[in-house]
């Protein structure tokens, strides 16, 4: 894809999103793969042994065996989703380049930085998070005050306004990381700054897919739980349920965790050519009048070996 790069609107942003994803749908369905696989496991791993009123030791064996794993795949699920998210921001901004990029090169690029994009991604998660911390204590007080524990959804919900524009405001930290290969702190600073004048379309960028994701997901397991009441095999067999729900969850990250990766960098590279020219600045480049210019998104040492075709 070697459209020219100019300003877009959100319809704008995410049609080209969808368009970088049609045109390499193998490659981002194969960086999507393993954290798919992951998080299926961590589903697995979630159904425990049943406790009994006397347990033997091979079943508190088995109990604690059962726990580790769980911890285990949810410590890979973390690593795997952050490198897999910047590999793919990496690839959509090759694609947006018109360069190939292979899906070994796009995660080799960060599997030696796979602490850098955990430790963004809990700086971002702190950043996001910690007013709804203060309003959960407090709804909790409220609703135990007015022995009504319902009170706390409509609190909880107001609470997470303030989460949401705080998480719009760092976004953008995460493509910038990958695609400058800049340190966690560096980034964050770095995409709170270019997010400035463009967060309505940041925040409009990260909702239509997630609602898309939700609305997947939540439709479906619909779907598994009236079979589960309605199959005696299926609803005593809860590792099954956990197998169909991790399925649902993997098609589910094959298909929406690429395209909120790929509107994610083309939000990035819109704000860019909004902020900093980078729209002129590639045309000065591809006529060969910029001498001494900064190395492009594409070149940056992430990038290195992209030139392998998939």
């Amino acid at each position: 894809m070697t459209e020219a790069m100019r300003p877009l609107n959100m319809g704008g942003i995410l049609d080209r999103a969808i368009q970088v994803y049609r045109e390499k749908f193998s490659l981002f369905a194969g960086l999507a793969v393993a954290p798919g696989l992951t998080q299926m496991a961590v589903g697995l791993a979630a159904v425990h042994p049943q406790t009994t009123t006397d347990p033997s030791g091979g079943h508190i064996a088995l109990q604690i065996a059962s726990y580790l794993c769980s911890f285990v795949f949810t410590i890979m699920n973390l690593f795997m989703q952050a490198i897999a998210i910047a590999a793919m921001c990496l690839a959509a901004s090759e694609t947006l380049h018109g360069k190939p990029i292979a899906i070994r090169t796009a995660f080799g690029a960060f599997t030696p930085r796979a602490g850098r994009l955990v430790g963004l991604e809990f700086l971002q998660g702190f950043y996001a998070g910690w007013p709804i911390i203060i309003v959960a204590i407090i709804a909790g007080v409220i609703a135990a005050a007015a022995s009504s524990p319902y009170l706390m959804v409509p609190i909880l919900l107001v609470g997470a306004i303030p989460c949401v524009a705080l998480y719009v405001r760092c976004a953008l930290a995460f493509p910038v990381c990958a695609i400058e290969d800049l340190p966690a702190t560096t980034a964050f600073g770095r995409g709170v700054n270019l997010s400035e004048g463009g967060r309505w379309r940041i925040c409009g960028g990260i909702f239509f897919p997630m609602v898309a994701a939700v609305g997947f997901t939540v439709g479906w397991s619909f779907l598994i739980e009236f079979l589960q009441k309605a199959s005696p095999t299926l609803g005593g067999n809860p590792l099954a349920v956990a197998g169909l729900t991790g399925i649902v969850t993997f098609v589910a990250d094959l298909i929406f965790l690429p395209i909120s990766a790929i509107v994610l960098t083309v939000l990035y590279y819109d704000q860019r050519i909004r902020r900093e020219g980078y729209d002129i600045e590639r045309m000065m480049d591809d006529a060969g009048l910029m001498t001494a210019a900064p190395p492009l998104a594409g070149d940056s040492p992430a990038a290195s070996g992209a030139g392998e075709t998939q």
